[in-house]
């Protein structure tokens, strides 16, 4: 005897994919254009800081798929 099951659409995992992917999407048209500035960027600690806890936030919300 099975038993049918009902899941929610909007999962946790489903809300983190869409949250980070539509401002990807949005920002596209911005990354692309030319920059005027010429200033070179200065990549410093809090930008490593971030950059890793960005690595780390997405490491945990897909790790279903790494280790699975």
């Amino acid at each position: 005897m099975t038993i049918d099951r009902t899941y929610p659409i909007f999962t946790v995992r489903w809300l983190a994919v869409h949250g980070l992917a539509v401002p990807t999407v949005s920002f596209l048209g911005a990354m692309t254009q030319s920059n005027p500035n010429e200033q070179n960027v200065e990549l410093n600690r809090t930008s490593l800081y971030w950059g890793l806890l960005l690595i780390f936030v997405l490491a945990v919300l897909f790790s279903n798929y790494f280790f699975n």
